[in-house]
């Protein structure tokens, strides 16, 4: 019997294709991880009417359903009496407020980053485009 010119190749017929390199791998994979997925899994475990909380969360998200709730009892902590002790609950609070203002001011500023970008972008390819949205956005910076 002649000698295999590979040595593993007496060992191939047992090992799957991918390990022997026999399958050849694709060159390009692109497939969505957790498709529709949502941070919130609305169950019958976790709602007594999940159908329902899931058309109100598509109507308003959980942070609006919160921001409104923390602007409201902001509200209410406004109105106290003067002589009212501050409590670190309340404190607390408008450090909350406080942090969501930031994230929310940062994520503008990434989106004017990416504006802009894409105003760059269709000024280089398509200056006519480029020459009605930059005037669209100066009436609306001038208002």
């Amino acid at each position: 019997m002649d000698k295999p010119a590979d040595p593993a190749s007496h060992l191939s017929w047992w090992l799957p294709p991918w390990l022997t390199g026999t399958v050849a791998a694709p060159q390009q994979l692109s497939q969505p991880i957790l498709p529709g997925w949502s941070f919130v899994s609305i169950t019958e475990q976790n709602s007594s009417r999940p159908d329902t909380e899931r058309e109100i969360v598509a109507h308003e998200s959980y942070g609006r359903q919160i921001g409104r709730l923390l602007d409201a009892v902001a509200a209410l902590i406004a109105e106290r009496a003067p002589e009212a002790p501050d409590l670190p609950e309340f404190t607390a609070l408008d450090e909350l407020r406080a942090r969501i203002d930031a994230i929310k001011c940062d994520a503008a500023e990434r989106r004017i980053d990416t504006l802009r970008d894409d105003l760059a972008a269709l000024r280089r390819t398509r200056p006519n485009a480029f020459a009605e949205r930059a005037a669209a956005l100066r009436m609306l910076l001038d208002e």
